[in-house]
């Protein structure tokens, strides 16, 4: 018995085992070269190995970690095998879809995960999405993504006009006129950027109650449009604090007419900051109290208000402080029984400051500022022929634009990687803190 049943179990055909592998990992050294030690001895007629260089020093799940990959294939590889050598040693998963096909032939020189995930499979019209330490490789089709706006739903519209006339007796007839308006709504303005950076099958939804965009298109449309989408946040939260102060200086009889800024400057110690010939111009004074001081050497200084403006990026910012005082206009209309019917509505004026400031905050911290300050104080009264009385009122009236201040500059936040991709984009900076601008 024992005989025989060393017989049969010699007479079992062993179960066939899978092939060794050539190459199963690739660790390149510290210094760059890869090495595969102890490598078996690979059967005559199959071609070189095509693998040049796997850095494999440090082994993270980010693609874009310090890993640095090097392939050079001079024959025709399958693409599937080609994902499985670019996974190997990390601790990266990867799963293929069925209609994942096709080879590869090409030379990749130091890439990161990433940029070599994109070069083979973005040609190939294949894409990859990443979910935490698993990598799914799919056909390049479309998906929906949504996207937070933060931002008030309202439309703005302001407008401002100054005018002369140029005679008394023809209301229309104006020597100078100067109009400015602005309209402002953010969302129909994000929703047409959004559309010029979709495909042709493309589609985009803005719902302005909800503070939300949703988008379906291809993944690297999709996140054009998530940078695109930060980038208008953080532009029109840029914001700018402003420090008025406004006062009224009343000269004595025999002195100056208007202020001597060369004076104020050499008294505030910003004399060097001052151009000749030019008045204030780039007069720089870091405290208020000694400018205030400097001034009322040259007339008497009274305060008008010292308001506190806070101006977001290009949104108009508007303030008022006076009295408004009422009036009343008469009419009187012939009726068709020949019997004159009179009719009184009220009018009202302000007397006092109102203050307009438009502010463009810029990446390097310039600030443009379009400033409009209106000042207006009862000079004394008229009266019609009917006996009424209107107030006579003497205007104050400016629109400027200028140049000021340094801000900080707006930086990227982390905040802004959405998708798939984790990058950040080409010359953005690597801080995270946004301090508005106080010129």
């Amino acid at each position: 018995m024992l005989a025989a049943f060393a017989i049969r179990l010699y007479a079992q055909t062993p179960v066939p085992g899978p092939p060794d592998l050539f190459v199963t990992r690739l660790q390149g050294a510290t210094t760059g070269t890869a090495t595969s030690p102890q490598a078996p001895q690979r059967p005559a007629g199959l071609p070189p190995l095509p693998v040049t260089e796997l850095d494999d020093r440090l082994r993270t799940a980010d693609l874009d970690g310090p890993r640095r990959i090097s392939l050079t294939i001079s024959r025709p590889m399958p693409l599937r095998d080609l994902l499985l050598l670019l996974v190997n040693g990390t601790p990266l998963s990867l799963v293929n879809d069925e209609a994942v096909d096709g080879t590869f032939v090409g030379d990749l020189k130091d890439l990161t995960m990433r940029q070599a995930l994109e070069a083979v499979l973005f040609p190939r019209g294949l894409d990859y999405d990443v979910q935490g330490t698993l990598i799914r490789v799919f056909p390049h089709r479309a998906s929906t993504r949504l996207f937070d706006v933060n931002y008030l739903n309202v439309r703005r519209t302001w407008q401002r006009a100054i005018r002369s006339a140029g005679s008394v007796g023809d209301r229309h007839a104006s020597a100078t006129e100067l109009a400015a308006s602005s309209e402002a709504d953010l969302f129909d303005e994000l929703a047409k950027g959004i559309q010029a950076l979709l495909s042709a099958s493309g589609r985009a939804h803005v719902d302005r109650a909800a503070g939300l965009v949703q988008v379906t298109d291809f993944s690297d449309r999709l996140d054009q449009v998530g940078v695109y989408v930060e980038a208008v946040q953080l532009r029109a939260m840029r914001q700018v604090r402003i420090d008025a102060h406004v006062f009224e200086v009343a000269f004595g009889e025999g002195s100056a007419a208007a202020i001597d800024w060369k004076v104020v400057a050499l008294r505030t110690g910003a004399g060097t900051r001052s151009s000749a010939g030019h008045g204030a111009a780039g007069l720089t004074v870091a405290d208020i109290d000694v400018l205030k001081k400097a001034i009322a050497e040259q007339g008497v200084v009274t305060m008008i208000a010292a308001p506190q403006v806070v101006a977001m990026n290009n949104e108009p910012a508007v303030m008022r402080v006076g009295t408004e005082t009422v009036y009343f206009e008469s009419a009187s209309t012939m009726a068709r029984d020949s019997t004159r019917q009179r009719t009184t509505k009220p009018g009202a004026v302000l007397e006092g400051l109102t203050l307009t400031v438009t502010a463009q905050v810029s990446a390097d911290g310039l600030v443009l500022l379009n400033v409009s300050p209106t000042y207006a104080s009862r000079s004394g009264q008229s009266k019609s022929v009917d006996g009424e009385t209107f107030p006579v009122l003497r205007i104050n009236e400016a629109d400027m634009m200028s140049a000021c201040g340094t801000a900080k500059r707006s930086c990227s936040p982390a905040s802004w990687r959405t998708g798939r991709r984790r990058s950040r984009p080409p010359g953005w900076p690597r801080c995270s803190a946004r301090t508005p601008a106080r010129p």
